[in-house]
C-alpha cells in the first residue's frame, strides 16, 4: 500500500490572509516528519523537513519520483542556506542580493553530514529563497529549510493552482493550502557556480548568460 492514500489531508485557504493557528498546524506537520502542499512563486510545491530521510522517502513515493533525481531545497535566509551548504562564496552571495527572494536555485557543495537521500548521492544540494508571501512565512516559521519538489506525479506537469494538486493529492499529504494561482508557473532557473563562472543548468524565467564570469 502506497504511504498516505486515504489519510486526513487538511485544507487552508490561505488567499486572503494566513490564520495564525492554521500557520501553527502546518508548523506541527513538518515538524513530525509530515507532507505539505503549498504555493510558491513559481509552480506549487511539495515539501517537509530537508533533514528527516523519514519525510523524504514519503516525498519520493508519493510523487512516484526515481531516487536518482535530487530534490532542491527551499529557505527563507543566506543563515539558514548555511545549515545545507559547506561554503557560500562571494559570487553565490551576489547572485542572492540579486535574484533573491526570486525564481533562482543556487547549487552548493553540501556538507557532509546532509542526506544522500536528499541529493541521491550527489555531493551538491540546490537552495534557493521563493518570492511568496505563504511560502515565505512557511519558512520562517520552522528552523529548518523545507526539501520541495513541484506538486506533481513526476513527468507530469506541475501543478500551479490549489485545483491543479487537489484530486491526486488529497489523501496522500498532510496539508494542501490555497494560495491562488502561481504567478510564473515555470520552474526555477538553476545555476553553478565553478572556477568563478556562472554555469546555467536550467533556464526559467530569470536569464543568466550561461558561463557568465564574475
Amino acid at each position: 500500500m502506497v504511504w498516505g492514500v486515504n489519510m486526513k489531508t487538511l485544507i487552508f485557504d490561505w488567499k486572503e490572509s494566513i490564520p495564525q493557528e492554521e500557520l501553527k498546524q502546518v508548523k506541527n506537520i513538518l515538524e513530525n516528519n509530515g507532507l505539505i502542499i503549498f504555493p510558491t512563486d513559481t509552480v506549487y510545491g511539495l515539501g517537509c523537513n530537508s533533514f528527516s530521510d523519514q519525510a523524504i522517502e514519503k516525498i519520493f513515493e508519493v510523487k512516484q519520483r526515481a531516487k536518482n533525481k535530487p530534490i532542491n531545497v527551499l529557505t527563507d535566509s543566506v543563515s539558514k542556506m548555511s545549515m545545507l551548504a559547506s561554503h557560500v562564496g562571494e559570487i553565490e552571495k551576489d547572485l542572492v542580493e540579486r535574484y533573491m527572494p526570486g525564481a533562482l536555485t543556487i547549487i552548493f557543495d553540501k556538507k557532509e553530514e546532509i542526506s544522500n537521500l536528499l541529493t541521491s548521492g550527489l555531493d551538491t544540494v540546490g537552495i534557493r529563497i521563493p518570492n511568496n508571501e505563504i511560502a515565505l512565512k512557511i519558512l520562517k516559521e520552522v528552523n529548518f529549510p523545507l526539501a520541495t519538489t513541484s506538486a506533481n506525479v513526476s513527468g507530469e506537469e506541475a501543478g500551479i493552482s490549489f485545483d491543479d494538486v487537489l484530486d491526486y493529492f488529497n489523501g496522500k499529504v498532510d496539508a494542501i493550502i490555497d494560495g491562488g494561482v502561481s504567478p510564473i508557473q515555470i520552474a526555477s532557473t538553476i545555476v553553478r557556480v565553478e572556477n568563478n563562472h556562472i554555469h546555467v543548468l536550467r533556464q526559467g524565467s530569470i536569464i543568466i548568460d550561461n558561463n557568465k564570469k564574475m
